[in-house]
């Protein structure tokens, strides 16, 4: 760690403990605490936010919940009256503390217009309180447009913040089509034997694998298919376009099983290396929050 790196991790801390715990904190406003170089990737992003935020989190413990946006981190210290938030977007990340109920009133009503200002949150019952606000609901892209979109933000969001809040640990889920009934899909973050990786796999085993199969499902997009009979793909993280390429392939092969829109697709076993509840409200899909049962 450099030496002026190690000034903006103690600058942060002190900010963050200020902000929570400090009698005269300026609520509401959002300050900057780092800048990213000009195009700089989720990877180079994500290894500038680590020593910050772990910098933060030594200072003032545990965050209460855990998540993150499209455009940067979600992450939440919640106490009985103000709630400190680290956000950010593909610039810079920032802080800011809000009085805590009138911040959860106002997000959950933000999400019920429409918006969505976190995509994912993970709850591993952090210290502080919930003050009953949090919206854990979710509801269908309009079209697989969205639904791709949808799908790739999450995978990018995945990407740039587990890492950084929940190191080491996988995330993913399991996607079950209506019309395809009993097969499963899973796409995933996880650790791979040469880093992290993005992946998907599909339970192809009612198929013959022929030369024709498998001329078809590599036109979807699919690379390997193992002794199972599941199909494959795995993409680098390195790689910026990684996140769109696993959602099309993803949204393509539900489509090729005769899925007509997102409202026939349910998110199942949706997970954070199997520790706290995982919200996914920008995931795209229906959500079933049970786990291991399927219709």
């Amino acid at each position: 760690m450099t030496h002026s790196t190690g000034n903006a991790c103690q600058s942060a801390a002190d900010l963050a403990e200020g902000l929570l715990t400090g009698d005269d904190a300026e609520l509401d406003r959002r300050f900057v605490i780092m800048a990213y170089e000009p195009g700089a990737g989720l990877v180079e992003r994500r290894a500038a936010l680590r020593p910050v935020y772990a910098a933060i989190v030594a200072r003032i413990g545990e965050p209460t919940l855990l998540g993150g946006a499209t455009h940067g981190p979600s992450v939440r210290w919640s106490g009985d009256e103000r709630m400190l938030l680290l956000s950010g977007n593909h610039r810079e990340a920032a802080l800011s503390v809000h009085p805590a109920l009138a911040f959860a009133r106002d997000e959950f009503w933000s999400f019920d217009a429409g918006h969505l200002p976190y995509t994912w949150q993970l709850d591993r019952q952090g210290p502080g309180r919930d003050h009953g606000w949090t919206f854990n609901g979710h509801a269908a892209a309009d079209d697989w447009e969205s639904a791709q979109e949808r799908l790739e933000g999450m995978l990018a969001s995945w990407a740039e913040h587990m890492p950084v809040q929940a190191p080491g640990d996988w995330v993913g889920c399991d996607l079950w089509a209506s019309r395809d009934r009993g097969r499963s899909l899973i796409v995933a973050f996880r650790p791979s034997n040469i880093g992290r990786e993005f992946g998907a796999s599909i339970d192809d085993r009612d198929h013959e694998q022929t030369p024709e199969r498998a001329a078809h499902m590599r036109a979807r997009g699919w690379h390997r298919v193992d002794e199972h009979g599941w199909w494959r793909i795995g993409l680098p993280e390195t790689d910026p376009a990684s996140a769109a390429e696993l959602a099309r392939v993803v949204i393509a092969d539900l489509r090729a099983r005769g899925t007509t829109c997102p409202d026939e697709v349910t998110a199942w076993d949706i997970s954070a290396g199997d520790d706290g509840d995982l919200w996914v409200p920008g995931i795209g899909f229906e959500v079933n929050p049970r786990r291991g049962e399927h219709y």
